[in-house]
């Protein structure tokens, strides 16, 4: 994965430049083989003959980094790492659209490079590392699950025993590890994404893989990676990824001064039926504002907004949409779509996935401990539109 990245948003355009180009295909075949530090010299060369071409710059930070993890002399690698920060920053600047190459652009070099534990699990973690930056997968997979032996809780060791099966074409193997990393903790997004990628490229089940982007998701939907597999998985599969569309009114504001002065933002757009429920929902959320939240939550001192007020928000909306009678086309496509998702009883899942703030956000773990599988369900039915495959 960490390799495969790198390379999955070669343009065609580029493909054929390169095949044109000897010293660029040569450099893409010793790319290929997983050597890191045999590719950096090529791409030292192209990076500052082509220095608008993303994909060099990429591939020269990511050369880079190995390479600053394979030394133990701290003024070389804080050298090696700003290079590489330099790198990734000029590839963001020209277009690369990988996140990963964003974090790698935000790197601090005085932090050096992260070693992990320095117990025997970590010295056997570092030296899979660095087999691994040299393209001896097979070597890597062997020292990462020694590490793992020794500390079963050591989840970067079963996450890369994974990810090196992977580069070694190995996917039952792979799927092991990464199933063992996901045990380790459920709450992290990589192990999922990792394998959904390996699924995706050397498996032959789109459905599959699918499922795995979408777990990745559930266990960190804030997070930015988390959400790279499944756009991976719809370009590959002409899926669209759209979330219900749904506007909701500004919501209520306190007076700083008088606390029990809350103020109510009307939109004088928005008449007949849709006026009265979205008046509704704005009226309970002051009601949370002014003295719901510190009775829910004794516990905590600064309101917040949070899925208990939304959902009681949004419930009391439609619960008058329907004392009015209101028939569906006389309402607003946002108050149709929450319709929607309330009959389907995914309401929580669209406001904690597609609908939070950094206030309902602190309600996510929570509510995922007692509902990942409706959350996945969530997102397949309502965020997830085609795909697996047929037509060519």
């Amino acid at each position: 994965m960490r390799s495969y990245i790198a390379g999955v948003c070669l343009s065609m355009a580029m493909a054929s430049a390169w095949s044109q180009d000897n010293q660029a295909a040569k450099a893409n075949e010793v790319w290929n083989t997983g050597n890191r530090l045999e590719a950096l010299p090529y791409y030292e060369v192209l990076a500052k003959d082509f220095p608008n071409e993303w994909l060099y710059s990429e591939r020269l930070a990511v050369a880079l980094q190995v390479t600053a993890e394979q030394t133990d002399d701290p003024k070389r690698q804080k050298a090696l790492l700003t290079r590489m920060r330099d790198a990734a920053a000029q590839a963001v600047k020209d277009g690369d659209p990988n996140y990963f190459v964003q974090l790698m652009a935000s790197t601090n070099p005085d932090a050096g490079v992260q070693k992990g534990p320095q117990s025997p699990a970590g010295k056997l973690f570092q030296d899979a590392e660095k087999a691994f930056g040299t393209g001896d997968y097979a070597k890597a997979v062997d020292g990462y699950s020694q590490a793992f032996d020794l500390d079963p809780k050591f989840y970067e060791a079963a996450l890369y025993a994974g990810d090196a099966a992977y580069e070694n074409k190995d996917l039952p193997t792979a799927a092991k590890w990464f199933a063992r990393a996901i045990a380790i903790d459920p709450a992290r997004e990589t192990a999922y994404r990792y394998w959904g990628d390996a699924m995706l490229k050397y498996g032959s089940d789109p459905e599959a893989s699918k499922d795995k982007f979408i777990d990745a998701i559930v266990a960190e939907p804030y997070n930015k990676l988390a959400w790279q597999g499944i756009h991976n998985w719809a370009d590959r599969e002409r899926a669209v990824l759209m979330a219900p569309k749904i506007d909701r009114p500004a919501p209520p504001q306190r007076d700083q001064k008088n606390p029990k002065n809350i103020t109510i933002n009307l939109d004088p757009s928005v008449k007949g039926d849709s006026g009265a429920v979205w008046l509704s929902y704005q009226m309970e959320r002051s009601l949370w504002v002014s003295e719901k939240f510190s009775k829910e939550f004794p516990s905590e001192k600064n309101y917040r907004h949070s899925l208990r007020e939304e959902d009681s928000a949004i419930t009391l909306a439609l619960t008058v949409a329907g004392e009015l009678k209101s028939k569906p086309e006389e309402l607003d496509e946002s108050l149709r779509n929450l319709l929607e998702l309330h009959k389907a009883g995914m309401l929580d899942c669209w406001i904690l996935i597609n609908g939070a703030d950094q206030g309902i956000a602190q309600d996510y773990d929570a509510y995922r401990k007692e509902h990942r599988q409706l959350l996945h369900e969530y997102i397949a039915r309502f965020v997830v539109h085609g795909g697996v495959t047929p037509p060519k």
